[in-house]
C-alpha cells in the first residue's frame, strides 16, 4: 500500500513529537520504512513538510527568503532580525526574480519585493 507524503509526514511529526528515541534512531528507522516502501524518492518532500508541521504545532513559523542570488551576511542578519527563535529560515535562489527579495511565511503569507513583480506590474496596468 502506497502511502501520501503528508501521511508519512504526519507520522514523523507525531514520532518526533513523542520524544522516546534519539533523532539518530527515529531517522534511520523512518529511512527504512521509505525503503521498504520503495517511497524513498520522496525523503526530501517528506522531510519539508514534516518540518514545516512541526514548527507549526510548536507555534512557530516557517519562513522562505526567495532571491535571485545568494544573500550576503549582512542581508542575512538584516532578514533573521525578523524572525523569531525556533522559527525555520531557509533561503531559496530564483534567478528569475531579477532583483529583490519574495518572503513567503507558512506558505500561506507572502510579501514580494523582487523587480520581476515591478516589472510585470508595470506591462498588466
Amino acid at each position: 500500500m502506497k502511502y501520501k507524503t503528508k501521511d508519512y509526514a504526519n507520522a514523523l511529526v507525531e514520532i518526533l513529537s513523542e520524544d522516546k528515541m534519539t533523532d539518530k534512531k527515529i531517522s534511520q528507522s523512518f529511512i527504512k520504512l521509505l525503503e521498504r516502501q520503495n517511497d524513498l524518492k520522496k525523503s526530501k518532500e517528506i522531510i519539508d513538510l514534516a518540518e514545516f508541521l512541526l514548527a507549526k504545532k510548536n507555534k512557530k513559523k516557517s519562513i522562505i527568503f526567495e532571491t535571485a542570488r545568494k544573500l550576503s551576511e549582512n542581508q542575512k542578519k538584516i532578514l533573521l532580525k525578523s524572525t523569531e527563535k525556533g522559527d525555520i529560515v531557509k533561503e531559496r535562489i530564483n534567478s528569475e526574480l531579477i532583483a529583490g527579495v519574495k518572503i513567503i511565511i507558512d506558505n500561506e503569507k507572502q510579501l514580494d519585493q523582487t523587480l520581476l513583480k515591478k516589472i510585470n506590474s508595470l506591462f498588466k496596468n
